[in-house]
Formats: structure tokens, sequence, C-alpha cells
């Protein structure tokens, strides 16, 4: 199958959109492969911030292909997913519909402290990908941003992310209100936005908003 066969099933085919995911979710197990003969204990299965890069990646090589309409700059994309979530190094992670403005001032002072301790060699490029991705002005930072939205929906749709899902308590509507607005621009990722945001709803990821 052709680049553009995929796209036309894409667009066309929510039952190709949950195949693709499964195909996709094969390289998502490398997350659960630990390294030195250690194992992690646990009954349900944790992902670490450095894990969730890593998705990203994955998703930046699979739907760069469908949606850039010319020549995009790798590199930025690819050094934008590296470095997106550093301030998360001081701060820890926090669920993104829950997150105050309070929360992003902590992130952004964090981020500036983790950017003060690294060597000089990454502190300026690093410094210059961040801006871009706050910014948003750019292709390829919207991209990644949309990226960064959809990854969890490949790694949340297995028995393992049901339960996580339950222990957030979250809604459809949480899910969708973190999502939407930065996936509409790529007609590619909305679809598997929207497909797989459905599939969880009605397989019961979601706690009821009644």
């Amino acid at each position: 199958m052709n680049l553009e066969e995929i796209r036309k099933r894409i667009l066309e085919d929510d039952d190709f959109i949950l195949d693709e995911m499964k195909k996709i979710q094969v390289l998502f197990r490398m997350k659960r492969v630990i390294r030195y003969h250690h194992t992690r204990e646990e009954d349900i299965d944790t992902e670490s911030v450095a894990e969730h890069v890593y998705g990203m990646l994955v998703l930046v090589d699979y739907f760069l292909q469908l949606e850039q309409t010319d020549q995009w700059d790798l590199r930025s994309i690819q050094l934008m997913s590296l470095y997106h979530d550093i301030d998360e190094i001081l701060t820890g992670d926090r669920i993104g519909y829950l997150k105050t403005d309070a929360d992003r001032e902590k992130e952004y002072d964090a981020q500036i402290e983790v950017l003060k301790l690294l060597p000089d060699l990454l502190k300026e490029q690093a410094t210059s990908y961040l801006l871009e991705y706050e910014q948003q002005t750019t292709i390829e930072s919207r991209f990644v941003k949309a990226i960064d939205k959809i990854e969890p929906l490949f790694h949340l749709i297995n028995e393992n992310g049901k339960e996580i899902c339950k222990q957030t308590n979250v809604t459809y509507e949480q899910s969708r209100s973190i999502k939407d607005k930065y996936v509409e621009e790529f007609p590619y990722i909305k679809r598997f936005n929207d497909v797989l945001s459905r599939f969880m709803l009605e397989e019961g990821y979601f706690r009821s908003e009644k």
C-alpha cells in the first residue's frame, strides 16, 4: 500500500486506524523492556516522561510522512520532542486538564533552572527549541504539540491503560479538552484522535460525566 492509499484509508476507514494503532503499539512495547536484567514489579505498569518522549518520536516518524505538505525541518521536530518536557525533571508530571496558571508558571521557572544545569554545548540549542515550541508559530512546533497530545492514546489503549484511566478518574470531555484544538490543523492526526477517543469511550475507559 502506498502513501496515498494509506492516507485515503485513514480518512475513510475507522477499522484501518485501529489496526494501524495496534501495529504502532508494537514499537511502544519497548517502553516495557527494562535494562540490566531488572524488572518493574508493579501491579499497573508506570510510564516515565522519557518513555513518553520515545513514544512521541515513534509517532513523529509515522505521522510526518502523512502530514507534511512540503519540506519540514525534521531535526527541529525531533529536538523539540526531546526537550519539550524538561521542566518535569524538577516539577514532575501533572495531568494536562488539571494544570492551573500557577502550575504553568512553575513549569516555566523549572525549565529555566534545568537549562542552567545543561552543558554549554546543549544549552543554546535547547533554549532555542523550547522557545520555538512555546511560541507555536512554526508548523514544526505545532506538529510536535499535536504529537504530544495524541501519544497518550497509543500508550493507554490496552488493559493496563484502562486501569490507569480508572485511577485518574478522567472523563471523555476532559481528555478531548486538552487535545482537540491542537490536532485540528493536521487531518490524519485528527482522525486518529477522533477514532481512538471514541473507541476508549465505547470500551469504558472514561468516567461518566453523570
